[in-house]
């Protein structure tokens, strides 16, 4: 069976399905034998219109399907809130305050119910839980392939909590530029004809690499409803258009409000590498980070399976 993971995104791949598509089965030549339940994958596509029901965590523990449908089509932050992505994905989009994995459930249902000039101020008034979660979720970043990042990362989380903004956010985006371009890479895209590929590939080279987010967001009018594979997609890379926002540093050119690469690099000042962006910056970071965990748990997961399954 050929690996259909979709890299980065944590989600559910075709040989796992299968796996738990055989009625009390054991799986053939593995070193151990593990009886597995019985799922169709048919079960779980049934299921997503219901990963948004406020009552979502207690139906899933006897609801194996509805599990999968609410792990594959939301992040974990959002499982249980009721929220939908129509309200979620602006503070994101909008705002650059990431969504994926963290803010905590109600932190995220404050922002929502916040006016959307109001959003940094209500983060803020929750900054102690933020930095809480910011340190629980790296320390679920233990693959060794992410160790320099997260190493630089607790770093820049001690200098915020010492006081040191500027200091925190300069590290901060200084991880976070190579973060974000993985996060920006396309995984997936679809195209009807060839001519419709042939221009997406035109418009990825003429944005170069700090505009693939900002061109993927796009890509999706008003109003059109996201896919469960978007959903996720642009959960995690939301921010990341804002954060790549084109500055060149030139006099009299407006310097981006929320956290920029470019503006930090280009021209840094203290109004720009200030406590707000600092923790946006810190966000970003371990977003990506938890993602990239996701990411490496299933690559090894998958590349063991496959493995123990050889002749």
């Amino acid at each position: 069976m050929a690996r259909t993971a979709i890299d980065g995104l944590g989600y559910i791949i075709a040989a796992r399905i299968a796996k738990r598509s055989t009625p009390s089965a054991l799986l053939p030549h593995a070193r151990h034998h593990v009886l597995v339940p019985t799922i169709r994958f048919q079960d779980v596509i049934d299921q997503f219109d219901h990963v948004d029901d406020p009552d979502v965590l207690d139906k899933a523990k006897s609801n194996i399907a509805l599990a999968h449908a609410l792990g594959m089509s939301r992040p974990r932050n959002w499982h249980g809130t009721g929220l939908t992505p129509d309200v979620v994905l602006p503070i994101a989009t909008d705002s650059a305050i990431p969504v994926a994995w963290l803010p905590e459930a109600h932190v995220l249902q404050a922002l929502v119910a916040a006016a959307p000039s109001e959003r940094i101020r209500v983060l803020l008034a929750y900054e102690n839980d933020v930095l809480v979660t910011c340190h629980e979720l790296l320390s679920q970043c233990d693959d060794a392939w992410l160790a320099e990042e997260r190493t630089l990362i607790d770093r820049a989380l001690a200098a915020y909590e010492a006081g040191f903004h500027e200091a925190a956010m300069a590290l901060a985006v200084a991880v976070g530029e190579s973060l974000a371009l993985w996060a920006s890479q396309p995984r997936v895209q679809s195209f009807d004809s060839s001519a419709q590929k042939l221009d997406w590939e035109r418009k990825k080279r003429l944005v170069g690499k700090y505009g693939l987010a900002h061109l993927e967001l796009g890509v999706v009018s008003a109003g059109d409803k996201l896919d469960r594979i978007e959903i996720l997609r642009h959960a995690l890379i939301g921010p990341v258009a804002r954060f790549f926002t084109p500055f060149h540093g030139k006099p009299g050119e407006q310097i981006p409000r929320t956290v920029s690469r470019h503006a930090t690099v280009h021209k840094p000042s203290v109004a720009h590498l200030s406590h707000e962006n600092a923790l946006l910056a810190l966000m970003l970071d371990v977003s990506i980070l938890r993602q990239q965990q996701e990411w490496a748990e299933e690559v090894r997961m998958d590349e063991a399976f496959y493995d123990d399954n050889q002749p």
